[in-house]
């Protein structure tokens, strides 16, 4: 018995052994297979795309919401079409509406509104409530875009070699042998070109876009200055007048385009002034940099070396410019469908509809017909003229004096726009045309005492100069829609280059008619009588 037992319970540990073995390698197994199946779960989880993102800028939310004049009865209105179940807050669900109409995907549509709560929900609840929706809103229309200042770089590339020339024509023309009347017929290619090529380059810039149009008219600037180079006639200087011009065309529609893509009616004088000040400071310094160059290799040579330069302008803007085409669109297409004949009906019908362009149009010829007049004809005699027992000034002095009104306009640009900003471009067109008015008015009392007196109203003329700037370009971008704001800056254009080609003749000939002083008072009437029309023209709803 003693053995049978001790036998059995050898097997029965045999068993035992076994089945623990057994257990063992089954666990092992169900421990292999399981951390299997996870890594499979966690590689599948880990290989699942996620919710796409979506980058939405400022404008992309602008124009989903329907911003045009920023105005807080407007924004309470936007908020509270956006808010479905009126309970004071935009949900993620209440803002993927929002796009409903611009984004066909859904997926698209939720990536939309999580970039809106991303940019409006500022205490991170997931919810936007009014006081964020205006404040952010309110604070991202009013900030000037960063991308104005490359803009703003080429511009006053531009205004050195506009600069730079200025001295040197007048030699050249002298060296070619051209009288007055000629030396008339290649001023007067400059400008009818240029007002030819208005709605030619608004065509362009909608089809093209912003940044080839700017680029080319760089181009074309710098094409007309080395044909100015190796002109040996009249005809040949006219048409290196006349390219110039048309590449000026391109240059400021371009320019101006990117300006109003970039802005809001919040920002738009300000984002626009840094090109004004750009240019002129250029302008300032170009003289000094052109009349050395003139005097080291000569006049051709300086057009030829201020060409290169230019061409250079054109590669830095092919470059470092962001085209701002469509900035404000949710998904990409094909440009528009635009020719002459499309902006020209435009043109026509923004006239017909908007009482505000066609006052900021007469405004614009007024001021243009009596800069061209009044400040670059009538004006320059004046200062070389005895007058009074008084000694004419010099070409220097004369310059200087230019000079400093380029000066307060540098100086003065910015704070001016900002003004325009907070009160309204239209706003401070009458005032500008008013100061204007008077600076002419003082200049023949002033002539006829001092010439430190005339320098006082040539001052009292930038601030007039100064404080309208780039106000009536930023009231016509804001009279119509968005799809007609090159026809009407076009038609605004237009307007001030027959003002500029009209306002010399008309002026100049009051002047030898009945004198200077019968000049200067008749400019100052036209802008008086242009600043009341304006403000009694104005629309009832402004």
């Amino acid at each position: 018995w003693s053995r049978r037992h001790s036998t059995l319970s050898r097997h029965r540990c045999k068993r035992r052994w076994l089945t623990n073995r057994a257990m063992l390698r089954l666990a092992a197994t169900t421990a292999r297979r399981s951390a299997t199946a996870r890594f499979l779960a966690s590689a599948k989880h880990a290989a699942k795309p996620r919710p796409p993102e979506r980058d939405l800028s400022s404008r992309q939310l602008f124009a989903a919401l329907g911003l045009r004049t920023f105005s807080r009865e407007e924004l309470r209105q936007r908020f509270d079409a956006a808010d479905a179940d009126a309970d004071g807050y935009l949900t993620r669900h209440e803002a993927a509406e929002l796009f409903g109409g611009a984004l066909d995907v859904e997926a698209d549509r939720k990536a939309a509104a999580r970039a809106v709560l991303r940019r409006l929900d500022k205490d991170q609840d997931n919810r936007v409530s009014w006081d964020e929706f205006r404040s952010t809103i309110l604070e991202e229309a009013s900030r000037r875009d960063r991308r104005i200042w490359p803009l703003a770089g080429t511009m006053f590339l531009g205004g050195l070699s506009v600069g730079a020339v200025m001295p040197i024509m007048p030699i050249l023309v002298s060296e070619l042998g051209l009288g007055p009347a000629d030396y008339g017929v290649v001023i007067s290619a400059f400008g009818f070109a240029k007002l030819v090529g208005n709605v030619p380059a608004a065509a362009l810039v909608e089809s093209l876009g912003r940044r080839p149009l700017v680029a080319g008219g760089l181009l074309m600037i710098a094409s007309g200055y080395g044909v100015t180079a190796f002109a040996d006639s009249t005809l040949d200087l006219a048409g290196a007048r006349a390219l110039t011009g048309l590449g000026v065309a391109g240059l400021v529609t371009g320019s101006s385009m990117a300006a109003a893509d970039l802005s809001t009616p919040l920002s738009r004088a300000a984002t626009q002034a840094p090109l004004g000040a750009s240019f002129n400071a250029g302008t300032i310094m170009g003289p000094a940099i052109g009349g050395g160059l003139a005097a080291l290799v000569g006049p051709s040579a300086t057009f030829a070396a201020v060409g290169g330069f230019v061409a250079l302008d054109a590669i830095f803007a092919r470059v470092m410019l962001s085209e701002t085409r469509g900035l404000g669109s949710l998904e990409d297409g094909p440009p528009p469908d635009t020719n002459i004949s499309t902006i020209v009906r435009r043109v026509k019908r923004s006239l017909q509809d908007s009482p505000e362009l066609r006052r900021l149009c007469v405004a614009n010829y007024a001021y243009w017909a009596t800069l061209a007049g009044a400040s670059m004809t009538v004006l320059p005699l004046v200062l070389a003229t005895d007058l009074g027992g008084l000694q004419a000034l010099g070409p220097g002095q004369i310059g200087a004096l230019f000079a400093g009104q380029a000066c307060i306009s540098v100086v003065g640009a910015v704070p001016a726009a900002s003004l325009a900003d907070k009160y309204g471009p239209a706003t401070m067109i009458p005032p500008a045309l008013l100061v204007y008015a008077a600076a002419f008015g003082a200049l023949p009392f002033a002539s006829a005492h001092s010439y430190e007196a005339v320098a006082c109203a040539m001052a009292l003329q930038a601030c007039g100069s100064c404080l309208l700037g780039s106000a009536p370009s930023a009231a016509a971008v804001n009279a119509v829609p968005d799809k007609d704001r090159a026809a009407a800056l076009a038609a605004l254009r237009v307007c001030g280059d027959v003002g500029l080609l009209t306002g010399a003749a008309a002026l100049g000939g009051v002047a030898a008619w009945a004198g200077t002083d019968a000049a200067f008072f008749c400019a100052s009437f036209g802008l008086v009588a242009s600043a009341a029309r304006f403000r009694w023209a104005a629309p009832v709803s402004t």
